[in-house]
């Protein structure tokens, strides 16, 4: 049985639902995934080169490109990458056939790799255009790097790729769920340091399990179960930052 503080704290939860805004869930377009290009170019912006797509060769002097950017070395040719190319190929990493399974390892290194030939650092000694175009290029490998390394941020990508746009506001209607969470996360302001960390081991392993079902839904390009996934991996993971905040605090 939940306690009476629990029972109270649903009950206005859940007329709060009724009478607000519903919660915010999966990000809005643009709030993550910002490029520093946009389609509408300004007139300065509108002079440099965007590509659409991207090439292994260098399209100024021939030249092997050391990374998927349209970035060379060898001529100091830069380009503006345009917002139609994903953030998998930016970062040389494989699309098909499931974009959610990302090697963390490889994903660091080809940002890093990136990083180091984009920085504007790099470019400081070049002239003003090119310099803005290093600071765009970079701008597009931090953010790709931002969400293809957070498996919330990322399958949230993934579903606006794939034309599941979520509203600006998403309600979260499972019941359950909202008891559920309200009781954890009433544990971890008053439980010892024990009951905190079986808490964070039980939501470690839901997480993995919706990671798993996450997984498998992309694959089968069943977006309506990982839309439905990706809902209840974003409030594990508000209990996983409240249990590091607790314990951090303890």
């Amino acid at each position: 049985m939940f306690r009476p503080s629990v029972i109270r704290a649903f009950k206005d939860f859940v007329v709060a639902q009724a009478t607000r805004r519903p919660i915010l869930l999966l990000a809005p377009p643009n709030r993550y995934y910002a490029r520093a290009f946009s389609g509408q170019a300004s007139s300065s912006s509108s002079r440099h080169t965007v590509v659409t797509s991207l090439t292994k060769t260098c399209p100024s002097c021939g030249a092997t490109l050391p990374t998927a950017l349209p970035v060379c070395p060898s001529c100091n040719y830069i380009a503006r990458i345009h917002d139609s190319i994903s953030y998998h190929d930016i970062l040389g990493l494989p699309y098909d056939p499931n974009p959610f399974a990302v090697d963390a390892a490889l994903l660091k290194r080809r940002f890093l790799e990136a990083q180091r030939i984009s920085h504007p650092d790099a470019w400081a000694t070049k002239s003003e255009s090119k310099r803005d175009i290093a600071l765009h290029v970079s701008n597009a490998v931090n953010a790709a790097y931002k969400a293809l390394s957070s498996p919330l941020h990322r399958i949230e990508y993934i579903l606006q790729r794939n034309g599941f746009e979520t509203e600006e506001a998403d309600p979260l209607e499972d019941l359950e769920l909202i008891s559920e969470i309200m009781e954890v996360r009433e544990e971890i302001e008053t439980g010892g340091i024990e009951r905190i960390c079986t808490l964070e081991e039980d939501n470690d392993n839901k997480m993995c399990e919706v990671l798993s079902t996450i997984n498998r839904s992309v694959a089968e390009k069943n977006w309506e179960e990982t839309k439905a996934a990706a809902v209840r991996l974003k409030y594990l993971n508000g209990i996983a930052d409240a249990i590091k905040q607790r314990l951090d605090n303890m």
